[in-house]
């Protein structure tokens, strides 16, 4: 059967060679937002996801997504800076960018700051003084090292005012923005070449969520999905030279880092990374199934703890534990979610209504599996499960970054 062709241009390029590879029906419109009831945790409205693949750039979209359907508020809690474990990793990433670009005594600006921490680490550690965008932003959340930093909660677009940085930062945001290449244009514009501006971007890597099948990594916020190729592309298109691309976390995250050039530059045309073309390609071809796949076994490793008695949590309560509740319809088998963010104890979780613990909730409640919705948080959750007593419990995690340790017993 050939693949069905999309009528709209990829929001990447503009080009008209996109084809839809998966559709996801009837899934929650927002996963990180908190509720105080079961009821209106369930009663939150529902969307579609419709996969497309632009064969032009190798970008991925969702083509049914609709912006007046997702909701910024400060009852969005999306932080995993609760975590020692990401903490660590957000620390060292930070130091690492100063001390590249000598960001020291600077400006910077990051859009979609979310809570702050990442700014805050910028502008604690490089003495540096930072503007922050984003609706969620907690107010009653700032810390005596945010002094230097003005927190704005509103979007970043193209009706904002905002003078050049030296640093311009866009972490776990753009995976959100449906027109990238419209808002890559916006952060081009506060782009200084003469001052040396320096751009920042952090995304999930479309990559390994389609060689891996995963399908907890794929949810109606995000509405724009990268690889090396796509994202590259983006940037070049509006006048930003590549310095430098990788891959973080157990390969979960792709970062690049680029620089301004004057309008009269050329830019090195872009070349296929790696041959990143023809196994995109085919892991777009392999998805559906792959994903289906996963959600099956998935979904009756745990129908089988509970008919046979036993009790199963999840651990991580944000969007990759909502993603994964809906696809397995494991929902009635799952009670509690366990996080370490006390902003989300006692809530409940869009979609499902299922209630979120904290760790210590485990002690008395004694759960028999354990999946960790995040791999690279394995010996951190197993050192909690060992804390609290929890040795009779099996445990599991999602992602095979950690392969060594992603199934065994707490103990």
């Amino acid at each position: 059967m050939s693949p069905e062709t999309t009528e709209s241009a990829c929001p990447n390029c503009a080009g008209r060679s996109s084809y839809l590879f998966h559709r996801i029906r009837d899934v929650p419109v927002n996963s990180c937002l908190l509720f105080d009831d079961r009821d209106a945790a369930r009663a939150l409205p529902r969307g579609n996801i419709a996969l497309s693949y632009c064969a032009q750039c190798h970008f991925i979209y969702n083509s049914a997504w609709s912006p007046d359907r997702t909701v910024y508020s400060d009852q969005y809690e999306e932080t995993q800076a609760f975590s020692g474990t990401f903490s660590r990793y957000q620390k060292r990433q930070a130091e690492e960018l100063l001390t590249r670009y000598e960001l020291f005594d600077k400006e910077i600006v990051e859009i979609g700051c979310g809570k702050g921490e990442f700014l805050t680490l910028l502008c604690e550690l490089g003495k540096n003084r930072g503007i922050g965008y984003d609706p969620s932003f907690a107010p009653a959340r700032r810390t005596e090292g945010d002094m230097e930093i003005e927190f704005k909660r509103e979007f970043f677009g193209p009706e904002t005012t905002q003078s050049a940085p030296d640093l311009v930062c866009c972490k776990m945001t753009l995976e959100h923005i449906n027109n990238t290449k419209t808002f890559a244009e916006g952060m081009r514009r506060i782009v200084s070449p003469e001052r040396g501006t320096v751009v920042f971007i952090q995304v999930p890597d479309v990559r390994r969520i389609l060689a891996e099948g995963a399908f907890w990594d794929i949810y109606y916020e995000h509405c724009s999905y990268f690889s090396r190729n796509s994202l590259s592309h983006v940037l070049r298109s509006v006048g930003l030279e590549v310095l430098r691309i990788g891959a973080e976390f157990g390969d979960q995250y792709l970062t690049i880092e680029a620089r301004g050039v004057s309008p009269s530059a050329t830019l090195q045309a872009q070349h296929d990374e790696s041959g990143e073309k023809d196994s995109l390609a085919k892991s777009v071809a392999d998805f559906a199934l792959t994903a289906m796949k996963k959600a099956s076994q998935w979904g009756s490793l745990i129908r089988a703890v509970s008919l046979a008695g036993g009790k199963a949590v999840l651990w991580g309560s944000g969007s990759k534990a909502v993603s994964f509740l809906a696809a397995t319809e494991t929902e009635p088998h799952v009670k509690y979610l366990v996080d370490v963010n006390p902003h989300r104890w006692g809530k409940y979780v869009p979609g499902s209504g299922t209630k979120i613990v904290s760790p210590d909730f485990l002690a008395q409640y004694q759960p028999d599996l354990v999946i960790a919705m995040n791999g690279m948080y394995t010996t951190e959750i197993v050192g909690d499960l060992e804390r609290l007593g929890c040795s009779r419990a099996i445990f599991r995690a999602l992602d095979s970054a950690n392969r060594q340790t992603a199934s065994r017993r707490a103990s």
